[in-house]
């Protein structure tokens, strides 16, 4: 589904928006809270990288940087994606870089993975999936953004309450802001168990590009 994110879902503060829409988002935990059953998959290890934060914090990346370290090991890995018609580039970026199972239901598309023998799937995105316990969970996080005014939908851009990081292992600060401690901190402080990894993002054909030249990049 295509939006246009609310400006006051990214401020510091909750404003008065926010407020006002506070019932909302404690229905919204409230579900969360009784939803939460999950099942382990056999015959194959799954890591999911997902994210709580409504947005792009990086999981497409890190999911295809997974599978070459897996691959490199000599595991036999592939992506699964659940199928959104709104998400065909990222579903043909992931099928250039392994194989890619993508059905509208990701535990259908587990098990076709299955059938071919599959060692490790990578769930590019999935942590709200209330029917799959995954064996590695990570969190994705904009290393500028953070969460946002740190309140869950509608009042913010949280897909589930902060304190939920409890129950994954390990999070992912992506982003070149160099200057955003206080995120972190936070984690370290609040979730002492959790491993946090940081990446940034750089250049890799810089020789190739003409100086002289004027250039727009995405």
């Amino acid at each position: 589904m295509n939006f246009k994110k609310p400006k006051f879902w990214d401020y510091k503060e909750p404003g008065l928006i926010s407020l006002l829409l506070l019932p909302f988002s404690y229905l919204v935990q409230i579900y969360n809270f009784f939803l939460t059953k999950k099942n382990k998959i056999d015959g194959i290890k799954t890591i999911c990288i997902g994210n709580i934060y409504l947005g792009g914090t990086g999981k497409t990346p890190l999911s295809i940087e997974t599978i070459k370290i897996l691959n490199s090991l000599n595991y036999k890995t592939c992506f699964i994606k659940k199928d959104y018609s709104d998400q065909v580039d990222e579903q043909r970026l992931l099928e250039s870089k392994g194989k890619l199972f993508c059905k509208k239901n990701r535990i259908d598309a587990t098990n076709s993975a299955i059938k071919e023998n599959f060692n490790v799937a990578i769930f590019d995105d999935g942590l709200q999936d209330k029917k799959i316990k995954y064996d590695i969970s990570i969190v994705c996080f904009n290393q500028k953004i953070g969460v946002g005014n740190g309140l869950v939908l509608p009042s913010g851009p949280l897909r589930e309450n902060l304190k939920s990081l409890k129950k994954y292992d390990a999070v992912f600060l992506n982003g070149n802001s160099s200057t955003e401690l206080s995120f972190e901190k936070k984690i370290q402080e609040e979730f002492s168990n959790i491993k946090i990894f940081k990446s940034t993002y750089s250049i890799i054909n810089l020789e190739e590009l003409d100086n002289n030249e004027r250039y727009l990049a995405f």
